[in-house]
């Protein structure tokens, strides 16, 4: 790979990570160099047609002139001699970038690989970039981020800025800066995120430890081989039944899930309260909407009595209060929870405009009529997870794809197998009834 060399004109700064910089640090270091490269994620860019058939040479300069619009991306963190991380925000520096063959490598293949490479967050920029070319002129740009830097809804920005550029030639305005960003959670933010620590004390408490609180029976402390297993359902009529039930209830169709999910992972477990850990946004205040960092934290989502009732009547109070008290130390809530995993994970990795999706909801007629075409999708398992009990939700228009990961000494494999069609058929019973 080729450095494309950048120049921001600002000093070097040290200083502590952010808020939600910590969270996915933790769970990076929980994971190990051998296993934190599943967090790196990637988008693809296509050139914009009014941008003409640049060569790479442009395109090089216009991921540079990103680079310097955005601090977080120029960061490294070094942990001291205690473990304790700091980032390093740099002015110059070189991203790593590879230049392929369009007819030889794909776009999609171009990001798988150069995203099985982990970032050494200490030595490497947290951006590399790829392009495909055909007949001398650059087709699509792969952005592959170190998840430190940035989470899903920062790569959209990055990857806005990088059509900008590509069409303008130039980057105008003044986004907020993560080195701002870190100085605000130290003086003005504090009170609010106090109150959302102790929202998660007295709900943890009131939980009295995590859904999946001991091993099963019979496993000891021996796991199974890889250790935590995945079931992947892809469902047509679930995208329809959850656009259905949003609409019914005033919610977006994230909450339907996730409430959906919180209720089956509590049956699983046998808990009478049943509680979630969704990967809350945070980009609720206008300066903060352009931000690139890993600004979104998990919320505590718990849903009382999940096995009486329709699960749907306390959802949304229920994701609400999750949402609100999402946004907090997470040094503070590590200390607070003295290593304990606490919950099961949610999270929704779709745009903005599938989880709230426009236009009139599907009636009944095509719920049923999508029903036969779900597909159960075979997923390769995982030794190292930093969660006992996770649900991942992406797709496409109008086909979700649920991806339900769980530790083998917690989770029988039978439940596991059972959990996702038993979540269509949840949310699917709901909307038709």
């Amino acid at each position: 790979m080729t450095p494309v060399p950048f120049r921001a004109d600002v000093p070097e700064w040290t200083g502590p990570l952010a808020w939600g910089q910590r969270s996915i640090w933790g769970a990076m270091r929980l994971v190990g160099a051998a296993g934190d490269h599943y967090f790196n994620f990637t988008r693809v860019v296509p050139v914009p047609r009014g941008a003409g058939s640049p060569p790479p040479e442009t395109v090089a300069r216009a991921v540079a002139m990103v680079v310097e619009r955005h601090d977080s991306l120029r960061t490294r963190v070094r942990a001291d001699g205690g473990g304790e991380p700091n980032q390093v925000i740099g002015g110059t520096g070189g991203i790593p970038v590879e230049v392929a063959d369009e007819s030889v490598e794909t776009p999609a293949e171009l990001a798988e690989r150069l995203a099985a490479d982990r970032f050494d967050p200490a030595a490497d920029w947290p951006l590399r970039a790829g392009m495909t070319v055909r007949d001398g002129a650059v087709r699509h740009v792969v952005l592959v981020f170190c998840h430190v830097a940035a989470d899903g809804y920062a790569g959209d920005v990055v990857a806005r800025d990088l059509r900008l550029a590509l069409l303008r030639g130039a980057l105008s305005g003044a986004p907020g800066q993560l080195r701002d960003l870190v100085a605000r959670q130290g003086t003005a933010d504090k009170a609010r995120g106090d109150r959302a620590l102790e929202f998660w004390r007295e709900r943890l408490d009131a939980l009295g430890g995590p859904i999946f609180d001991r091993p099963r029976e019979g496993t000891g402390a021996e796991a199974g081989s890889p250790r935590y297993r995945r079931a992947v359902l892809v469902s047509p009529a679930l995208d329809r039944a959850s656009r259905l039930l949003a609409g019914r209830y005033g919610v977006s169709t994230s909450t339907v899930l996730l409430a959906a999910a919180c209720a089956g992972a509590g049956r699983i477990a046998g808990r009478p309260v049943a509680a979630m850990t969704p990967l809350v946004n945070n980009r609720f205040r206008a300066e903060d909407r352009d931000l690139v960092t890993s600004l979104a934290q998990l919320g505590l989502f718990v849903l009382d009595e999940p096995g009486d009732g329709d699960p749907m009547d306390a959802a949304r109070s229920a994701a609400l209060r999750a949402y609100r008290h999402a946004y907090y130390d997470q040094a503070e809530l590590n200390r607070t929870l003295a290593g304990a995993d606490p919950l099961c994970c949610f999270n929704d990795q779709r745009p903005a405009e599938g989880v709230t999706p426009a236009g009139p909801p599907p009636d009944a007629g095509e719920i049923r009529a999508a029903l036969p075409l779900t597909e159960e999708a075979p997923e390769d398992g995982l030794d190292d997870l930093n969660c006992r009990f996770c649900v991942h939700v992406t797709g496409e228009p109008d086909r979700l794809r649920v991806m339900v990961t769980a530790d083998t000494r917690y989770v029988a494999p039978a439940d596991l197998d059972a959990f996702l069609p038993a979540l269509e058929r949840t949310v699917v019973e709901r909307a038709l009834a």
